[in-house]
């Protein structure tokens, strides 16, 4: 679960383990808040009969007892109490137990909660490099109906938890919160409990006195956030009420609402702060479902901009950051994550998704505001991410654990022939497609404010750069782009999902793309779940690997958006089709970050295999079906008109879709599509929709 800069992940049963060494716990700011928590009737831990989470911001989970001998001597039989526990974030963790006694005699009860607080940093529980774990043994000290934890950290942050129960414990010791009760038949007893994080006596607001009322209102803020975003409801109902609206919910628990804006966090557990490349991809997904994502990612983004070369956190001027923490660990600078740099393609994506919002919204405030950060990222592009001065971005040797600096960034993600890693420094071929639709965006911009030297100057340069991409990356035996050029200037002859986002960047030559999407289409290459990450045939495939055979979502949602740039629309809804498919064949019909990439078996009607450490949910995988939803539409901004282009093509399965309510150019525009037999037609929008009538890339 999550909320905000709150973070709760748990045991099946909603218990957290006393007594050892664990990452669950409930998380602020990367720090173990609560590390410690149980729940114990008579003594005895309840058993979990199920758990719901099905409204995603609220958890339940129906128990019963174990049996046990009471202090009379009585046997009390299992499952003869019925536990139910509901719990949500909201400034802490709110949680109601109720315990009803289903014996047909009256049961003196013991019911008693166990907590500890740890205040470990999230890397030092996980053994990030062998950090050691930092601290003394948490004081406990008594508060009005509870109990405090606190520490102070070595970054001189004091950190505390609250822990109260309303009504009041009967007793407390140490740790323990004691209840006695006697219950007659079918009389139940409840208790609220508040988890209130700190730091600094700051941060996480004191917890409201009533449950219901801070219920109501996470409701509420829901409800006002889903009132923002665009509506789209289809001919599928499964699709609708399964897939679209998960990932409407996804998204939102994933949402911090910094001083800056929306951000959308990478994904639970782990990595649910702010990422670069994460949060901008999610942000380009989600424009034509909610452009404020983009503008607050953009303003982060822009607000922790590399300013000067600092070796440790791999900063350089204009760079944008990879992943920032805001832990112990973090603050004293012990790990490089203050932001953290290290990363070859999420500067060229600010300025894609820059250009992007700004065609989508026409807000002029935003264009002048970022327009300069636009430019000093384009600079470092043409500077620092050239180091060389061959035209081409490119990452070399690390000092951190991240060997290869693309969205492929596991340790294999980039090896030659022979199995062996790559020679660095690596240019890869996603990475300079970035490049180019960045510069050919911001050139339309700067066109349409008159400003057409500087317009001709990056779109001279884009050309220049596609020029030498097809001359340096086109592998004419494959039909496809390389995955790289290696330290050596030779290209990493991989077959790819990479190479769709040439597609995507609309820096492939026509008559090179239609090759490029026969090949991604190849049986080894296609999954019949989607495009793999790389192709069955190289010597480093494994299905199960994390970048090298596996399917990603939104990997899959970006290729998608490349084909139907070029025309391709029968291959973009084939993709989408089974994209859609297996996303609502996981539970809740949640899409996880990736998923194995075994060849479907059509005999058999089955899901995706699990990758099993995957991110659930993950930003960008959520975000995969509103692109797909665009994809379909073909909808793209015409800033010039300030419209929305509709270009529809539906398959088979699909025979309406009716968007409400989206937003662009101050604006809220609805307009439905239908398609019957081969014709599709759009209606309403009025003059802010229209038919497109451009053709493809040609």
């Amino acid at each position: 679960m999550k909320e905000e800069g709150l973070v709760l992940v748990t045991e099946d049963d909603g218990s957290l383990p006393l007594g050892t060494i664990s990452s669950l716990g409930l998380y602020y700011h990367d720090t173990q808040f609560l590390s410690g928590y149980s729940l114990r009737i008579n003594g005895q831990a309840p058993a979990l009969l199920s758990a719901n989470t099905e409204e995603n911001y609220v958890g339940a989970f129906q128990l019963a007892n174990r049996p046990a001998t009471l202090e009379d001597g009585t046997i009390l039989a299992s499952q003869s109490l019925s536990v139910r526990r509901t719990r949500f974030l909201a400034d802490g963790l709110r949680e109601r137990v109720g315990i009803l006694n289903c014996n047909p005699g009256k049961v003196r009860l013991r019911i008693e909660l166990e907590f500890d607080a740890s205040f470990q940093d999230m890397f030092a529980v996980r053994g990030y490099r062998g950090h050691a774990r930092t601290g003394e043994a948490s004081p406990v000290e008594a508060i009005p109906n509870g109990i405090r934890f606190s520490r102070l950290g070595r970054d001189a942050v004091r950190r505390t938890t609250d822990v109260t129960m309303r009504p009041a414990p009967d007793a407390v010791a140490g740790r323990t919160f004691v209840l006695e009760r006697e219950l007659g038949p079918q009389e139940i007893v409840t208790y609220e409990l508040a988890i209130v994080p700190r730091e600094d006596g700051a941060g996480a607001a004191p917890a409201p006195r009533d449950f219901d009322e801070a219920l109501d209102a996470l409701n509420a803020r829901y409800r006002k956030f889903l009132r923002g975003c665009a509506e789209y409801t289809t001919s599928s109902e499964s699709l609708d009420e399964e897939l679209v609206l998960r990932s409407a919910l996804d998204l939102r628990a994933l949402i911090d609402d910094e001083d800056t804006g929306l951000f959308v966090t990478a994904g639970i557990p782990w990595y649910a702060v702010p990422f670069g490349r994460d949060g901008i991809i999610a942000a380009y997904q989600t424009l034509a479902w909610n452009p404020d994502i983009a503008r607050g990612t953009l303003r982060l983004l822009a607000k922790y901009q590399g300013t000067k070369v600092d070796t440790f956190t791999e900063e350089e001027p204009g760079k944008i950051f990879h992943e920032l923490r805001r832990g112990e660990l973090a603050r004293l600078g012990e790990i490089p994550h203050r932001p953290y740099y290290g990363t070859v393609d999420a500067t060229p994506l600010f300025v894609m998704l820059f250009a992007e919002t700004v065609k989508w919204t026409g807000d002029r405030v935003l264009w002048r505001e970022l327009l300069p950060a636009a430019e000093r990222a384009i600079t470092w592009c043409d500077t620092y991410g050239d180091a060389d001065h061959d035209g081409y971005i490119e990452y070399g040797a690390s000092p951190s654990d991240l060997r290869n600096h693309g969205w492929k960034d596991s340790a294999n993600s980039l090896s030659d022939l022979n199995a062996e890693p790559s020679v660095l420094p690596a240019a890869l071929v996603e990475a300079q497609a970035y490049v180019y639709a960045a510069k050919r965006g911001l050139a339309d911009l700067y066109a349409l404010d008159g400003d057409v030297e500087r317009a001709a100057t990056l779109r001279a340069q884009a050309a220049s750069l596609a020029e030498r991409f097809e001359r340096d990356f086109w592998m004419e035996n494959e039909g496809c782009y390389a995955q790289a050029l290696d330290g050596n200037k030779k290209q990493v002859p991989a077959v790819t999902s990479n190479a769709g986002h040439a597609l995507w960047c609309g820096i492939a030559r026509p008559d090179r793309a239609r090759r490029v999407v026969e090949r991604l289409m190849a049986p080894d290459m296609f999954s019949g779940w989607g495009v793999r990450t790389l192709s069955s045939t190289y010597p480093t495939y494994n299905p199960m690997s994390y970048h090298n055979g596996s399917v990603w979502p939104h990997d899959n949602s970006i290729i998608a958006q490349g084909f139907v740039r070029y025309g391709f629309r029968e291959e973009a809804n084939a993709i989408i089709e089974v994209l859609i498919e297996a996303g609502k064949r996981f539970p809740n019909a949640r899409v996880p970050e990736l998923f194995c990439g075994f060849q479907r078996d059509l005999r058999f009607s089955s899901r995706p295999a699990d990758y099993l450490v995957s991110c659930i949910p993950q930003a960008w995988s959520a975000g995969m079906v509103f692109l797909c939803l665009r994809s379909l539409l073909g909808l793209e901004p015409d800033l010039e008109r300030r419209r929305v282009l509709v270009d529809p093509a539906l398959p088979v399965w699909l025979d309406k879709i009716e968007v409400q309510h989206l937003r662009a150019y101050d604006s809220t525009i609805s307009f439905r599509v239908r398609r019957r037999g081969r014709t599709v037609s759009v209606t309403g929008g009025g003059s802010r929709v229209a038919r497109s009538t451009a053709p493809a890339i040609t």
